[in-house]
């Protein structure tokens, strides 16, 4: 089998997660890597993060709803109602970003898409409503998450994309695996939120028979330098998120 790319999706500021999964697949020969976006927010590693994320010889990247609300708010537009819950805390990301990463953050696509060994590949952080792919972050373009996902589910979810071999998205963050006729429906969980200490993210490989594979891995990782830094920075919500997130 040969080995495409790691895909992972909502890293969410978690630093040491994300390394672990870096030294995973680098140890296996893996260089490529996509991300289904959520790259910030909620962890309080944001610039550690970007930083490693586009210093990778080979990375590609689609923007979340965390990641765009506090854009929004670094830039001063409209934050979404949806999540005004997390305003505090967005706007504590929005005032640690450094405008490097900032920048180059704003400058990446909501949607890859992309061919490869004669495969359709599509990277989304979620569906969109209908006609709201173009919209801001402030109008809540997202789909509604589907707490209990089955095939069904995915495919009415996904219609207008099924022409594609493999559609790589995140924003929930429990782990999908479906396939609607040949389209490879695929959440591998969130990297950086979990309820147990370990990174999760896919490998894509296609076989000596030239079909898509997909192995999901979970990676084992500390969690102390985590814990002591939502405690040492003081973050917003961060006894909740700790709670929420990550245990």
């Amino acid at each position: 089998m040969k080995p495409l790319f790691a895909y992972f999706t909502d890293i969410h500021g978690n630093i040491d997660a994300l390394q672990a999964v870096i030294d995973d697949a680098t140890g296996m020969g893996i260089s490529r890597f996509i991300s289904g976006g959520d790259m910030i927010g909620i962890g309080p590693f944001t610039n550690e993060v970007l930083q490693r994320l586009f210093n990778l010889p080979s990375i590609k990247m689609v923007t979340g709803n965390h990641d765009e609300a506090v854009l929004a708010l670094k830039y001063g537009l409209s934050h979404p109602k949806s999540h005004s819950h997390a305003r505090q805390h967005h706007q504590w990301i929005a005032d640690q970003l450094i405008d490097t990463y900032a920048h180059a953050l704003s400058a990446l696509p909501r949607e890859l898409v992309f061919e490869e060994e004669g495969f359709r590949f599509l990277i989304t952080h979620y569906p969109y409503k209908e006609g709201k792919k173009e919209s801001s972050i402030s109008e809540d373009p997202f789909m509604p998450i589907i707490s209990e996902p089955d095939s069904l589910v995915m495919k009415e979810l996904f219609k207008h994309s099924l022409t594609h071999d493999f559609i790589g998205f995140g924003h929930h963050h429990i782990l999908h695996d479906f396939k609607v006729d040949q389209t490879h429906i695929v959440n591998p969980g969130a990297l950086g939120c979990n309820k147990v200490a370990e990174a999760r993210y896919a490998i894509v490989y296609i076989t000596d028979e030239q079909e898509l594979r997909i192995e999901f891995k979970s990676i084992p990782y500390d969690q102390t330098n985590l814990f002591k830094t939502y405690r040492d920075l003081e973050v917003p919500d961060g006894p909740f998120l700790m709670k929420a997130f990550h245990s």
